[in-house]
């Protein structure tokens, strides 16, 4: 099963991702995005991005290694074939961050091919300006990830479940009941 996790920048999907991740005889594997984004502090090649030139992302365009991509915040962002096959072989409950429109290309893509749970993660946009700007994002970055917020958060019915990511413990929990509730049905 793929469970892609979504919502607005800042809104904490790596770290509920991280939380999953780190727990004792955890599940969930995971599934690298492909970017052309510089690493933040703390990143590392391999997770949660491999990081590209502009010129071998267009490369993995043409090849057809990518099932969607996107031009997100003056960078871009793609899903590959390759690596969901190698995660998926792992037996693990894989675990996906991916902007929104990226989630829903993607579960449309792989419907029929693997079971996909989609959940938006989302919270208010003060909230949201507080956590840009305290992870040391530019003024730049936070003006451009603040001005998608609505956008954003109109893809929220587009998705399988919501939740507000307001106490980190509680997400880590609903996350793994609706994975539990899927698992079963």
């Amino acid at each position: 099963m793929l469970v892609i996790l979504s919502g607005c920048a800042a809104v904490g999907k790596n770290t509920v991702i991280n939380t999953l991740l780190g727990e004792e005889n955890s599940t969930f594997g995971f599934m690298p995005t492909y970017t052309t984004r510089a690493p933040r502090p703390g990143e590392v090649e391999g997770f949660p991005y491999h990081y590209l030139t502009e010129e071998q992302f267009r490369e993995k365009i043409v090849s057809g290694e990518l099932f969607e991509h996107e031009f997100i915040h003056t960078s871009y962002y793609g899903s590959s074939r390759k690596l969901l096959a190698k995660a998926l072989a792992s037996g693990k409950t894989i675990i996906k961050d991916i902007d929104v429109k990226g989630a829903v290309n993607l579960a449309k893509i792989l419907k029929g091919e693997v079971k996909v749970v989609t959940i938006f993660l989302y919270i208010g946009k003060d909230e949201l300006e507080r956590r840009l700007t305290g992870r040391g994002d530019s003024a730049e970055q936070i003006k451009i990830r603040l001005g998608r917020y609505e956008e954003e958060m109109s893809y929220l019915d587009s998705f399988d479940y919501r939740i507000e990511n307001v106490c980190l413990e509680e997400t880590v929990k609903k996350v793994k009941e609706i994975v539990l509730a899927e698992q079963n049905r």
